[in-house]
Parts: structure tokens; sequence; C-alpha cells
């Protein structure tokens, strides 16, 4: 849904066009041609954002708290990387990292009906309240079988989604694992 996506200047949305943001490539050859290719244009692009200050508050937490991160590692997403040896620039210019760009750019990877369905359910975020969170996680549910949500994907991107439309943290964390729960 477009009103997720963050505003990019002229020269923002240029760098984005020469960015390759597939996750999968045909093969290794096609993969590291695209490293390569994606190196600049990625740095350029973080960093006119980052100057701009306009990626959300709620994505950027995703990427840098570990709280936002419930793995069984407790670190932040960021310091996944860090861990596995990925250090300063590379972190952004590494493939893994295309996902969270994506996010960072255009936000939850859901389709618009389902966007638009769940928030009509959760209507105004200021109002949920500890007794919406079971009714709320089993329509995120409803909605990921409905539409024959990827299982696998479904779960963190509700989460980006609560996120995105104001949810708290607690509540996010909550639907994110309801969803988990289809078999």
């Amino acid at each position: 849904m477009d009103k997720f996506h963050i505003d990019l200047n002229q020269r923002e949305v240029e760098l984005v066009q020469r960015i390759d943001l597939r996750v999968t490539h045909r093969d290794h050859t096609e993969g590291h041609a695209a490293y390569n290719a994606n190196k600049e244009p990625i740095l350029t692009l973080l960093r006119s954002l980052s100057e701009r200050n306009v990626v959300p508050p709620q994505r950027l937490s995703y990427w840098n708290d570990p709280k936002y991160n419930f793995g069984r590692v407790k670190t932040s997403r960021k310091g996944l990387f860090e861990r596995n040896g990925c250090t300063g620039t590379e972190i952004y210019t590494h493939p893994h990292f295309i996902p969270y760009l994506r996010y960072f750019l255009f936000g939850p990877e859901l389709p618009d009906n389902v966007i638009a369905e769940f928030e009509a359910k959760v209507g105004n975020p200021e109002w949920v309240t500890s007794s919406d969170v079971v009714p709320i996680g089993k329509f995120a549910r409803d909605l990921t079988r409905r539409h024959r949500l990827d299982t696998s994907d479904a779960p963190d991107e509700f989460f980006k989604l609560c996120l995105d439309v104001g949810l708290s943290l607690s509540v996010a964390e909550s639907v994110m694992r309801s969803v988990r729960q289809i078999r």
C-alpha cells in the first residue's frame, strides 16, 4: 500500500531504480553481479535517507533495537550481521540486507487488500487495549489463511504492519506469535 512507502526525492527515486531489490537470483553469477552493482547506489541512498531523516522510527527500531528481534539470539537484526563478521558499510551492501532496505522503503510486504482489512479491524491504534490483542491476532491468522500468504513470511510481515499502523511493540509481538501458530 503506497501510504507505507516513504517519500523519496527525485535523486532517491533514481537511486532506487538502479538497485536490484530482488532477494533471489537465477544463479550465483547473476547474484554477484547484482551485489557489485548495488554497492554504490545503496550507500548513496541510505546516506540521503539518513540526512533527510525520512525512515520511520519504528522501522529503524526494527533494524537496530534488540527488543524488536524475537529470535533465539538476543541482539538486533543489525547485530546479527555484526556477529557474523559483517561490519561498517559491508552490512548495508550485503545481499541479505535487501529485505531490510525494502522494508525501510516500502513497508510490510503484504497485499494491499490484506493491509486495508487489517487496518480496518484495528481502527485507531490508540484505542487498542490488551483485550483486543487476541481478536486482532486471530484476524491476522484468518487473513493469512484466506489470502494464502506464505506462513513462513506472514508472522514477520504482520509484525511490521502492526508497528507501521501504530500498535505497541507488545501487541505487534502477540500478533506475530498468533500468526506463527498456523500449521
